[in-house]
């Protein structure tokens, strides 16, 4: 492989100068102190604070088959000199720009946009600047390279989705790094969202150089369709959010008198088609959702010989058996409103058979979990013996409203203590312990305009750093709710809540979407979790892969059941998995819908419907809750200390939280 162009940059940053400049002088080394503490999101005193900037270099690497990706190099320096000792490399693959020229204009994500607040239009932004972890790890003497992935930002080629392909580049990448001077041969990754799903491609690919890898929040197609519905508002946001930025800010050209022409040549390799998929699902005709909500093209196995792969499914989810070949050591980290991913992400964490960890934070979208990878990567690529490996594979919190959050440890999830409990729905709109004897009916004029509104878990990340729902109790009154009576002792939900309902339509198609909600004693109501079903995809089988929910739909085609108007239908419904602490004295609140209008596309958009609930009787509807049952021994332990007795961030705005600065 060839560089087309290598210089050093010439500006050096140091976190003082550009982060925050108002602050005095760091120091460097914490050798002096006498303590040290590794645990769960604490981490100090194993290693070293050795450079306070970086030297940036920048250049083509060249693939097997002569596509060019744009590399960045981050080295480590210490008032101004690089650092010139080999130290071991985190890797960084995105589609979202490894670097760009910062002009204001640009859509980045909110959590990037407070990150740079402080800097100028027109000044160079790398991952440092935009990464806590990035500079933490340049900080402690790594470094730091991160790529644009082919057919994105500035590398050439014409289709970034081909996900194989482009762990097929990134092993070559590896393999460069290994040979570099600079390099000790250990290489890990890390990276949210897209970024965090590329490295289990990679792993695939068995690089001999890759030693570890940290995926975080990593990115599955059920971001846009689940439930057998179309998430219009991730793909519409999702859309303008990266559209913003290769238009206003693309990434930026490598080192050398022909990186701009080359940074042209390079965009116009791009396909014109790249973002044809998300606008497919960001403005669906809702008579198409069914067809498009299949997941059979995800699932269809086809052979890669030319990466020298045999037959592969077209995601990561379901090669997991590729992924335990590779051995490679998996720290996964999510958290409980992670879009629509904590479920499948639990689900895969099971599948691998690699050493590995989990942790499952109070959380959204990439929020939270930094503080654990400067110990994970200190004990695979330096070999510090740091105990990270000594601790239970799983870690998870469970919170409150408030955002207080009790950190617990436990060999695996789900929970064997955490035991389904049901709540009846009944005639009167009450949650009760005990089955109505009597059958009733309830009936529900659809309203398409109930929504969960535009900062939903599912949208908000353009515009906020945290989810804030509509006003719960007003959207309510349009909707079916039950509500149980005040809880008489604390309670903790761990795992995924579900609702048994047998329901039928004045329609011929439909859709049901339900919240579980906790309602204090002021009142006030927080949101839980979510689920929603196309009821078309309502027939429930056992998922080949081992699914340990309390629901599994395969989402196919050959599984598709008619929808007749006024025939009764089971419709089960799993939501997304949480763990919630409920105090004595709060209740617990379930409403039922037909559609999230900021959100999601329903079939019977448009159109009219009514739906009608059974109540009580052989076919009572109910909610299963997950609830820790306090006389089965335990598994789970809370962790004492764990990220210092805080939440490492909470998910949804509070109060207290400062409005976003741009």
């Amino acid at each position: 492989m060839e560089a087309c162009s290598i210089r050093l940059c010439s500006r050096r940053y140091s976190l003082d100068e550009r982060i925050n400049p108002s602050r005095g002088a760091r120091a460097v080394s914490r050798s002096a102190m006498s303590d040290k503490r590794s645990l769960l999101g604490v981490y100090e005193g194993y290693t070293d604070e050795v450079a306070n900037g970086y030297e940036r270099e920048s250049r083509y690497l060249e693939m097997q088959d002569g596509c060019r990706i744009a590399i960045d190099v981050l080295h480590p320096a210490l008032d101004g000199r690089r650092i010139d000792a080999p130290s071991p490399t985190v890797l960084h693959c995105t589609p979202y720009r490894r670097s760009f020229i910062l002009t204001g204009e640009g859509t980045s994500a909110a959590r990037y946009q407070q990150e740079l607040r402080a800097m100028e239009p027109g000044e160079l932004v790398t991952q440092y600047e935009e990464r806590p972890i990035a500079r933490d790890l340049i900080h402690h003497g790594y470094r730091f390279v991160s790529l644009d992935l082919r057919g994105t930002g500035a590398s050439f080629g014409e289709l970034y989705n081909d996900s194989w392909l482009a762990g097929h580049d990134i092993a070559e990448v590896i393999d460069w790094i290994c040979e570099q001077d600079w390099s000790t041969g250990r290489v890990g990754m890390v990276g949210i969202s897209y970024e965090g799903m590329i490295q289990f491609f990679t792993a695939a690919h068995q690089p001999e150089g890759l030693k570890c890898i940290a995926p975080q929040y990593p990115g599955l197609p059920q971001c846009y369709v689940d439930g057998g519905l179309a998430i219009s508002s991730f793909a519409r946001v999702w859309e303008q959010l990266h559209k913003g930025l290769s238009e206003h800010e693309p990434s930026a050209p490598v080192d050398g008198p022909e990186g701009e022409a080359l940074q042209r040549d390079a965009m116009h390799s791009h396909s014109p088609d790249g973002y044809r998929w998300v606008e497919a699902f960001s403005e669906m005709d809702p008579r198409d959702v069914t067809r498009m909500s299949s997941y059979d093209g995800l699932l269809r196995r086809k052979p890669r010989p030319d990466i020298g792969l045999g037959e592969v499914a077209s995601g990561w989810f379901d090669s997991t058996d590729l992924i335990n070949e590779s051995g490679v050591p998996t720290y996964l980290v999510t958290g409980w409103w992670d879009l629509t991913f904590p479920g499948y992400l639990i689900d895969a964490f099971n599948r691998l058979d690699v050493p590995k960890k989990l942790i499952v934070g109070p959380w959204n979208h990439g929020q939270g979990g930094d503080p654990e990878l400067l110990r994970w990567f200190d004990y695979w690529l330096r070999e510090v013996d740091n105990g990270v490996m000594d601790d239970p594979q799983v870690h998870y919190g469970a919170s409150e409203p408030s955002g207080a959050t009790l950190w617990k440890s436990a060999p695996r999830l789900p929970l064997p203590e955490a035991r389904s409990r049901s709540h009846w729905l009944s005639a009167n709109g009450a949650l009760s312990l005990s089955r109505p004897a009597s059958e009733a009916h309830l009936t529900y004029e659809v309203n398409h305009d109930v929504s969960l509104g535009t900062l939903s878990r599912h949208s908000y990340y353009s515009q906020d750093l945290y989810i804030n729902t509509v006003d719960l109790n007003a959207r309510a009154e349009g909707c079916l709710s039950f509500t149980s009576d005040p809880l008489t002792e604390d309670t903790e939900i761990t795992g995924w809540p579900s609702v048994q309902l047998e329901v039928s339509t004045s329609s011929d198609r439909g859709a049901v979407v339900v919240t579980l909600e906790q309602i204090a004693e002021d009142g006030s109501a927080a949101y839980l979790s979510e689920g929603f079903l196309n009821f078309a995809h309502r027939r429930v089988g056992n998922d080949p892969g081992g699914h340990e929910g309390p629901v599994w739909h395969s989402w196919s085609k050959a599984d598709l059941a008619a929808v007749n108007p006024g025939e009764p239908m089971d419709a089960q419904v799993e939501m997304y998995p949480v763990s919630a602490i409920v105090r004595a004295g709060d209740r617990i609140r379930l409403t039922v819908a037909s559609a999230d209008a900021d959100n999601l596309v329903v079939p019977t958009q448009g159109d009219e419907a009514t739906l009608t609930v059974t109540i009580g009787g052989e076919r009572a509807s109910r909610l299963i809750l997950p609830t820790v049952n306090q006389s089965v021994t335990p598994t789970a332990q809370v962790v004492e200390g764990g990220f210092d007795g805080e939440s490492g961030g909470f998910a949804f705005r509070r109060p207290v939280d400062a409005p976003m600065l741009r």
